[in-house]
């Protein structure tokens, strides 16, 4: 995955990107430390609201998610983990 510099700040290209809602979007980086990155685009500035490494601590990703968008429910969850899980060969 390509990453971009602007304003000083790393940012993912479209490659592995898993949308939350019109403005939030899940970014898989697979090589990374951190490998799951959230970042939320508003009024065309882009900034990372957190980051986690998804790989090993996936079992609290329903807690990570939820505290950064609490209007989400576990169905929706669900479906973001089957849409993650293949970027690390985990079963979906």
């Amino acid at each position: 995955m390509q990453i971009l510099e602007a304003d000083g700040v790393l940012e993912p290209t479209k490659l592995n990107q898993i949308w939350i809602n019109d403005h939030i979007y899940i970014a898989i980086l697979p090589e990374s430390a951190y490998n799951l990155e959230v970042w939320e685009n508003t009024t065309g500035k882009i900034h990372r609201m957190a980051r986690m490494d998804y790989k090993y601590h996936r079992d609290t990703f329903a807690g990570f998610i939820y505290r950064l968008c609490p209007d989400i429910n576990l169905m929706q969850i669900h479906s973001l983990q089957k849409q993650i899980n293949p970027f690390f060969d985990l079963e979906v």
